[in-house]
């Protein structure tokens, strides 16, 4: 998942106290006791590689001791905090999981934290991560129907590494940068880019159009209201999937989804 840059849990502002000895603000209770309380289940991570990949899409490699452990499958998501004194989490699909090292795709839109770090982010800046933890098990597909969005792009790249016969859907806000976007991983000529509109019909038509005759699962992601209309026209498909992996991201005018 590339998670909107909403706040999963809120936290005090900075208290304006200076320190005389430091010349900084001196942290406040309530962020002593985020980070004493982030230590027990944050690692640290440094990122290793971040760069462009596509007009608001940057690539970060981040690499930990603590990965070595990590019980990582497709489909599982992490969590980053980007600075300490709170415990304001963002949530990401990795795409790939090697040993110390996992990648992550963040579409930069917005403003806040989390896309204020993706977008200044270079090798040797620091996070901190809670997981990989169970989002969608993506084990075990093999014809799959992919729905999703600008928020699905890193779920659908994992989901390459299970299984290359699938068909993608998406909606987007920047078509072309979204098919940019899935070209730089060789995606592309297995996607349709849609543009995200009030009116769904367009996205429904074509992802009806892209199952196939054979037996498929779908797998559909992104905004909530997408999701529950996919789901409910998947029903009507002339040949309805199998099983349906679905999991909202984000909805208009909602804080972040998990």
């Amino acid at each position: 998942m590339i998670a909107p840059d909403t706040p999963k849990q809120i936290s005090p502002t900075r208290d304006p106290v200076v320190a005389a000895t430091t010349g900084g603000p001196v942290p406040t209770l309530p962020e002593r006791l985020a980070d004493l309380a982030g230590s027990a289940f944050l690692h640290a991570a440094e990122v290793t590689v971040a760069e462009p990949c596509a007009p608001g899409f940057i690539r970060v490699e981040l690499r930990s001791d603590a990965f070595r452990d990590a019980a990582w499958t497709p489909g599982t998501k992490v969590q980053i905090r980007t600075r300490r004194g709170t415990l304001k989490l963002r949530t990401y699909t990795p795409t790939r999981w090697d040993a110390d090292t996992t990648e992550l795709i963040a579409y930069t839109h917005g403003d806040g934290p989390a896309t204020d770090w993706f977008r200044g982010a270079a090798a040797g800046a620091t996070c901190d991560v809670l997981g990989p933890r169970k989002s969608i098990d993506l084990r075990g597909l093999d014809r799959a129907v992919f729905i999703g969005d600008e928020s699905s792009i890193a779920l659908a790249i994992a989901l390459s590494g299970v299984t290359s016969r699938v068909d993608h859907v998406f909606e987007a806000s920047d078509p072309d940068a979204v098919t940019a976007m899935l070209a730089s991983r060789g995606l592309a000529e297995s996607s349709v880019v849609v543009p995200k509109t009030a009116d769904p019909q367009q996205l429904l038509t074509r992802a009806r159009a892209a199952a196939p005759t054979e037996p498929f699962d779908l797998v559909v992601t992104g905004d909530a209201k997408t999701v529950h209309q996919v789901r409910r026209d998947s029903r009507d498909w002339p040949n309805r999937p199998g099983q349906t992996k679905g999991k909202a991201y984000w909805a208009e005018g909602r804080a972040g989804l998990d």
